[in-house]
């Protein structure tokens, strides 16, 4: 096709992999072996190679836990894990294991062993097929049922300099398939897959902050209430509000700080460890801090309302 560079053909599904004992959730992706620049091909390669073999080799991204030399069993077969990866996770965040293309459409598209032996037997039985003059008829029909040719998705490089639009649109028109650009698929990606997750996690960030906020006012103003004699005493030899309020806001961003960097710190050493690869990003920790910053200010408005409320005289009365 005009603009394409490389083609070829993968296959996805989710399944829970053998490691030892132990189930592993994980997406097991079916790429072409050989043709190491091939589109689907696993990338940020840490150890060992990629799949030379047409047959049980896998490469594994690191968070499934595998090693090299380990051995994976899908369905009804084990692969040697010859390579690991990082970075390589679903939409769900689950890692991901490569195989062969034929060893994943074999996996994926495997039917138990009753419904191949109830299948043959309607085959056996239906009469187009057992006619007399076609005795080779039953024989293909039966050995196609062990052939799988599906696949769930064909990725295409372009050449450079090439349109992403005119090349789906030549695709789309020539092939007869369904065609998505990568910023379809981004789109795709984020406004349908992501973002009923995004809500919800919005929702609990909601919540967290609300009870945060509430949390901080509260140490604060008890704080403050410890220190009415004090603040009596500062407005008695003539401290100026601003001055009282500043101390105030000192406290409360100083508890915002202390608290961001223990789970800064805290996420920087867990993330490696969570069970689904964990993305942080500079911007996401830069929002936060100004986000924790905001809370504590707003958080302490109720303890300098009492504190500029502090009659001077109680600094003697007491």
């Amino acid at each position: 096709m005009p603009g394409v560079a490389r083609a070829a053909n993968v296959a996805y599904f989710t399944t829970q992999v053998l490691r030892g004992e132990e189930d592993v959730r994980a997406m097991v992706v079916g790429v072409t072996q050989g043709d190491i620049l091939a589109p689907g091909q696993p990338t940020y390669l840490t150890a060992g190679r990629k799949i030379a073999r047409n047959h049980y080799e896998a490469v594994a991204d690191a968070a499934t836990g595998f090693r090299i030399g380990d051995e994976i069993r899908i369905r009804r077969n084990s692969y040697e894990v010859v390579g690991l990866t990082r970075r390589m996770v679903s939409s769900g965040g689950d890692p991901m294991v490569f195989i062969p293309l034929k060893d994943a459409q074999e996996a994926q598209f495997l039917k138990d062993n009753d419904a191949i032996l109830r299948q043959r037997r309607r085959t056996e039985e239906n009469p187009s097929l057992n006619r007399p003059g076609a005795p080779g008829v039953l024989d293909a029909v039966l050995a196609s049922q062990s052939v799988n040719p599906y696949v769930n998705a064909v990725l295409v490089r372009l050449q450079p300099g090439s349109d992403p639009s005119e090349a789906a649109e030549e695709i789309g028109r020539w092939s007869r398939l369904e065609v998505y650009t990568r910023g379809e698929m981004e789109e795709i990606l984020i406004g349908k897959l992501i973002a009923t997750s995004s809500r919800q996690i919005g929702l609990f960030l909601v919540i967290l902050t609300v009870v945060s906020a509430a949390i901080v006012a509260f140490i604060i103003y008890t704080l403050t209430l410890g220190k009415i004699r004090e603040i009596a005493v500062l407005k008695l030899i003539g401290t100026k509000n601003r001055t009282i309020v500043a101390m105030i806001l000192q406290q409360s961003v100083a508890l915002g700080v202390l608290g961001f960097m223990i789970g800064k710190i805290a996420a920087t050493f867990w993330a490696p460890f969570f069970p689904k690869y964990v993305l942080l990003q500079s911007r996401d920790a830069a929002t936060g801090f100004v986000a924790v910053m905001v809370m504590c200010v707003l958080a302490s408005f109720i303890a300098i309302r009492v504190a500029l409320k502090v009659d001077p005289a109680d600094a003697i009365g007491g």
